[in-house]
C-alpha cells in the first residue's frame, strides 16, 4: 500500500510524541508498504533529539512544512519561559497569563498547533494530486491533525486511518481544566465527527477506545522494540537506583515520590531524566533525598533506553483525573522490556496497572498506599530483573494486527 502519514512530531522532535510511528514504520516497509510522511518543520516540540533522525528508514519520503512559532508569543503573555503547554497548563495564572489559557482552552479548539493545518493541508493536496495512495493516516496529539484527514477524506473520498495516542474531549488536561460548557460541546462534536468519518480508529488502550464515541475502532499498542534494548546488559549497583524518566505532566503529583523516599529503610539514589520540575518541586524532593536526587535534562532516546535498563527501580505515575483507566505512556512498553522492576503508583484498574500485573513486571499501589509501595521497594531484592512474558506488546506484534488492518 501507498500511504501518506501526517504528524505534527516527528523527529527531530524528541520525547514520546514520536516513538510510536517511528517504531512502526520500518516494519510497515518491511511489509511492502510505501511511506510519506507530511510533518512540521520548526514546529513546537517538547524537546530536540537529532540522533532520531537516524532512525527513519531512507524509503520513507519524508515532506516538512513550515510551521508557526508560537512559543515568542506565549512567553510573551504567560511569562512561562517561552515554553508552549505541553500534556499540561501553568498551574499559576496571573493577569494575560489566565487570560491567553482561557482563550488556548475555549477558543483555539482542539489545540494551538491547529494553526498548523492549512498549511499541512495545502501540502497534502499537492502529494496527493502527483501521485496515487491508497490511505491516509493521521496521529494525535495534537488531535487537530485529524481535522486534516477528516478534509481530505471528506474531499477526496479516501481510505483513512485516524491514530489516538491519547483520548480526545477526555485528555486529561481537560479533565483537570474544564473549559465552558460551549467550548467542550465543540471539543465533543469534531471528536465525534472524526471517530465516525473515519474508516478506522486505531487507539493505545482499550479503556480509551471504549471512552471514544462509536466508531470503527482496532486496539494497537505502542509497544516496544526489542532492537532498543540489544547489546545492553544490566549492571549491578550497591544501592537501589530508582529512577523516573520522562515528563511530568498534569495530574502527576511529584509529592508521590517525596513520600515513597521519606519511607525506604534502604540506601538509594533517585533520578529525574528529562523531566522538567521547578525549583519548589526539586526543593521539595531534596528534603528528603538531599545529595542522593540527581536531575538530569532530557537526554537521547538511546541513553534513556540505557538509563532504564541500569536501575534497581522504575517510577510510573498514573495521571490521576477521571477517565484515567486507559493511560498508557509510552514509556511503560519500554519499562517492560529494560526487566527493571517497575513501582506503579495509579488507581485501581488502570491499563497500566493491569499490564505490569499480566507481565509480572512489578507492583502497582494506589496513591494513598504509599507506606504499602514502601515496604515492598525494602523488600525488594537488589539485581531483581523480571522475567514475565512480555512479548505481545512487542513492536513486531502490534505491527502484524496494523498490517492485516492495513489491507483490510
Amino acid at each position: 500500500m501507498k500511504i501518506l502519514l501526517i504528524t505534527y512530531y516527528f523527529p527531530p522532535c524528541g520525547g514520546a510524541p514520536v516513538q510510536r510511528w517511528l517504531r512502526f514504520l520500518p516494519l510497515l516497509i518491511e511489509r511492502g508498504h510505501q511511506i510519506t510522511v507530511i510533518t512540521s518543520q520548526g514546529g513546537d516540540y517538547p524537546f530536540i533529539d537529532e540522533s532520531l533522525c537516524e532512525k527513519i528508514p531512507p524509503a520513507v519520503n519524508v515532506i516538512r512544512v513550515p510551521a508557526f512559532k508560537m512559543a515568542s508569543l506565549w512567553q510573551k503573555f504567560s511569562g512561562s519561559g517561552g515554553e508552549i503547554p505541553y500534556g499540561k497548563l501553568p498551574e499559576e495564572r496571573k493577569g494575560l497569563s489566565r487570560l491567553l489559557i482561557w482563550l488556548r482552552l475555549n477558543l483555539i479548539i482542539p489545540d494551538l498547533r491547529v494553526f498548523w493545518n492549512p498549511r499541512a493541508l495545502r501540502a497534502a493536496f499537492t502529494e496527493l494530486s502527483r501521485k496515487p495512495f491508497d490511505a491516509i493516516i493521521t496521529t494525535g496529539p495534537p488531535q487537530s491533525t485529524h481535522l486534516i484527514g477528516l478534509s481530505l477524506s471528506k474531499r477526496l473520498g479516501m481510505k483513512w486511518f485516524a491514530d489516538f495516542r491519547d483520548p480526545f474531549s477526555q485528555i486529561h488536561y481537560l479533565k483537570l481544566n474544564p473549559p465552558s460548557r460551549l467550548s467542550m460541546a465543540v471539543y465533543k462534536y469534531l471528536e465525534k465527527k472524526v471517530i465516525s468519518s473515519a474508516d478506522l480508529n486505531l487507539v493505545v488502550s482499550g479503556a480509551i477506545a471504549e471512552a471514544l464515541p462509536e466508531g470503527r475502532k482496532l486496539v494497537i499498542h505502542n509497544g516496544y522494540d526489542p532492537q532498543d534494548f540489544a547489546g545492553i546488559e544490566y549492571t549491578p549497583a550497591e544501592q537501589m537506583r530508582i529512577k523516573y524518566i520522562g515528563q511530568f505532566t498534569q495530574g502527576q503529583d511529584i509529592g508521590l515520590i517525596s513520600a515513597l523516599c521519606s519511607a525506604l529503610n534502604r540506601p538509594y539514589s533517585l533520578s529525574l531524566i528529562g523531566s522538567k520540575i521547578g525549583a519548589k518541586e526539586e526543593a521539595q524532593l531534596r528534603m528528603i533525598a538531599s545529595d542522593r536526587l540527581i536531575v538530569k535534562p532530557f537526554v537521547p532516546h538511546a541513553e534513556a533506553v540505557r538509563e532504564m535498563v541500569q536501575s534497581e527501580l522504575l517510577l510510573l505515575i498514573v495521571n490521576d483525573y477521571e477517565g484515567n483507566r486507559g493511560m498508557l505512556t509510552t514509556k511503560l512498553f519500554e519499562y517492560l522490556a529494560s526487566r527493571t522492576p517497575i513501582l506503579c503508583l495509579s488507581a485501581d484498574d488502570t491499563a497500566a496497572a493491569r499490564i505490569i500485573q499480566e507481565c509480572q513486571a512489578g507492583k502497582s499501589f494506589g496513591y494513598q498506599q504509599i507506606s504499602k509501595a514502601a515496604v515492598w521497594v525494602n523488600q525488594l531484592q537488589t539485581g531483581t530483573r523480571m522475567q514475565g512474558d512480555i512479548l505481545s506488546y512487542s513492536v513486531e506484534h502490534q505491527i502484524d494486527k496494523l498490517n492485516i488492518a492495513l489491507r483490510s
